[in-house]
Parts: C-alpha cells; structure tokens; sequence
C-alpha cells in the first residue's frame, strides 16, 4: 500500500490517499479540538478530492479518544460542509467506528448512513465498516 500525507494535525487527525483503495482516509487520534484543526483537516482533504478526482472518503474514528466539539458537530452538520462534500464529487464513504476501548458514545452511528444518504444525495451510499477486505471490496464495486 503507498500512501500520500495530504494534511496532519499532531494529536488529532492524519490525512492520506491511499492507492489500495483509491481514498482519502481520515485517520482520527482525537475528534476534539477548541480551534481549527477539525475544519482545516477536513477542508484539506475535500479538496484534494476534487483536484484528482477522488470517489472514496474512509474516516476511521477506531482509536480516536475524544467525540467532537460541539462547534464542531455544529460545522459538520452545517450546510458549509455538506456543500463542500456535495461539490466534491465524493460516492463512497466509509466510517471505522470508534473501538469500545476509546469509550466513545456510539449511539449516533444508528443513523449514521441514513443521515450520510439524506445529507449527500442520492449518488451517495455510506457504510459502517471495520474490516479491511469489507471496505475494499465497497470501495471496489464503484
């Protein structure tokens, strides 16, 4: 697997493109940060995406210790975001959900891809998944 760092933010996030499967991931160690780290991430992997024509988002939140702020949450459940995705020609996404060992409140990820589909339209479609051959083989029948 090669793997090209677009954006890293110590403590919080790491952003690659991963050749194996075509996707920018997301790689969060925390979610939680009081200034711009979470935006500014995201932003810079959105926009990688439209520049080379990117069709998959993995964001693995597995070993990532804290939720986001509530600024934040406001942000990504905002139209600023859900535009930017909307314009960036995403298809595929793919959420790692948070390990039981991080502590992390998972109720949300009930509606997480119902939510994902209304947000982003429906050229989009959203899975909860943890296993590496699972998220190749979604990523692989776009």
């Amino acid at each position: 697997m090669s793997v090209k760092v677009i954006h890293s933010e110590a403590g919080l996030v790491d952003v690659i493109f991963r050749d194996d499967l075509q996707a920018v991931n997301l790689i969060w160690h925390s979610e939680y940060d009081e200034g711009t780290g979470v935006k500014d991430a995201v932003m810079a992997a959105l926009a990688y995406v439209k520049a080379n024509g990117v069709k998959h988002w993995l964001a693995d939140l597995s070993r990532s210790t804290a939720p986001l702020s509530d600024i934040d949450m406001a942000w990504v459940n905002g139209e600023e975001f859900i535009a930017a995705v909307r314009d960036s020609g995403l298809s595929h996404f793919v959420l790692v959900p948070p390990l039981p060992s991080t502590g992390q409140d998972v109720s949300w990820l009930a509606d997480w891809e119902r939510n994902t589909l209304a947000a982003f339209g429906a050229k989009t479609v959203a899975r909860i998944l943890s296993e590496d051959l699972e998220i190749k083989t979604f990523f692989g029948a776009s």
